[in-house]
């Protein structure tokens, strides 16, 4: 039984005439007669509201993803013949985030009520909603009843793969005015003859065919295409620094996300993809393939990961690398430059990498050290911060142009840019021809 606000109050203004009561005679009867209705009219309440026949579904999503909004639906069927007021409140695993926490229906009789929340997961990983939690009110609005419905689920948070899935909606060329990305395969420059076409107002001339063009009498362009059955292998830094937070999400997290999206996008252009998760040693190592069964593969990879509260061994990285590398590979590896003594142990080895391969390291910028220098110090302890921010900036932005030599390419941005940052990278070595 669970008393309600009326309840209360009532009970606080008997107690009013219970005071004169021992002043004025012959009051007491009136005033047990009045508390006895109280309790009578609470008991009868409560009954009623505990047998209320009702039926209560949850309807979820096919898929959660870290850190993207989904809904849960329920639905109450109400088969008596009064109206029924519940407070709902769903028992939703820990790391998500539900909106709002508690729903408020009024069902009519011999009908059914529809609701929904918005929950948001914030990891990854294995998850399992509980038990449906109910208060039923009664109909005197006194009391309420609490009853549990057993409705235990169990639910997976994959990584964000929004981007993969706009993609889907495309063939071969990519949603570029949405995304911000360029063409997939694209009419220009590259190594493989793709097909001819009638000569378009601003095409080069070095990309005419002379000997069609002399064929049909008017000019014809070649069409040139990016190589396929390239190597594109991904690695993901998952240390310490990596656990770190922004925007709501990991490091580790967005670095997930990014690396799905680049992983998604490449297999789409027929590259073999592989894939390393790495902190104090190899953690999983998947070697380039090509086709959607490696792209799954990645998937179940990218999904287990989790943060190791441990320093990142990036020798021992790079040592497996360039062992079980004998074909030239773009190397995407995500990681942080936050700290300079573990981020400094990878300029050499990634020197050595670049005479045979093209490395690329992408980052997330930690966005609330700049927020917090946008803003002047309103005293000594803000001044701190502010003086601790600027030095770790200056050493991050060192560390940076450190690693970002000898045809190492270093990518620090925001973390809603990240994929679109790797994806772009990606499209550019490929139209270069840097493979």
């Amino acid at each position: 039984m669970i008393p309600s606000t009326r309840l209360w109050v009532l009970a606080c203004l008997l107690s009013l005439p219970a005071m004169a009561a021992g002043f004025v005679v012959g009051v007491w009867p009136l005033v047990l007669a009045l508390d006895l209705a109280l309790v009578v009219g609470a008991a009868v309440d409560f009954t009623l509201a505990r047998r209320a026949p009702l039926t209560l579904k949850r309807g979820l999503p096919a898929r959660f993803q870290v850190g993207v909004p989904a809904r849960v639906d329920y639905e109450v069927l109400n088969p008596a013949r009064d109206t029924l007021r519940l407070s709902l409140k769903d028992d939703a695993p820990d790391v998500f985030a539900a909106t709002p926490e508690q729903l408020e229906l009024r069902v009519s009789p011999r009908s059914r009520a529809r609701a929904h929340l918005t929950v948001t997961p914030g990891k990854r990983g294995r998850f399992e909603f509980g038990d449906l939690h109910l208060r039923v009110h009664g109909p005197l609005g006194l009391v309420a009843h609490e009853r549990a419905v057993s409705a235990r689920t169990a639910v997976s948070v994959f990584p964000d793969m929004r981007g993969a899935s706009r993609l889907l909606l495309g063939d071969a060329v990519l949603d570029f005015v949405n995304l911000g990305l360029r063409q997939l395969r694209r009419d220009g420059r590259g190594s493989e003859f793709a097909r001819l076409r009638d000569y378009a107002q601003g095409d080069s001339a070095r990309d005419v065919d002379w000997k069609a063009t002399a064929r049909r009498s008017r000019p014809v362009t070649r069409v040139m295409e990016s190589e396929r059955s390239q190597s594109v292998i991904i690695g993901v830094d998952a240390g310490r620094s990596m656990a770190a937070e922004v925007d709501g999400l990991t490091k580790l997290d967005h670095a997930v996300n990014a690396a799905l999206f680049l992983a998604f996008v490449a297999v789409r252009n027929g590259d073999r993809v592989g894939l390393v998760i790495f902190a104090d040693g190899v953690k999983a190592w998947l070697p380039p393939a090509a086709g959607r069964a490696q792209y799954r593969k990645i998937v179940d990879a990218l999904y287990n990961a989790r943060p190791h509260l441990t320093y990142v061994d990036y020798l021992a990285l790079f040592k497996e690398l360039n062992l079980r590398l004998s074909k030239r590979s773009l190397l995407c590896v995500f990681t942080d430059f936050i700290d300079e003594d573990q981020a400094a142990t990878m300029v050499d080895p990634l020197r050595r990498l670049a005479r045979r391969h093209v490395p690329l390291c992408l980052s997330v910028k930690d966005a609330a050290l700049a927020r917090l220098l946008d803003s002047d110090p309103p005293d000594a302890e803000v001044a701190f911060q502010h003086a601790v921010a600027s030095e770790l900036l200056i050493e991050r932005e060192a560390m940076k142009r450190k690693v970002g030599r000898d045809g190492v390419t270093v990518i620090d941005v925001e973390a809603d840019q990240l994929s679109l940052a790797a994806v772009n990278k990606y499209l550019e070595v490929k139209a270069r021809g840097a493979l």
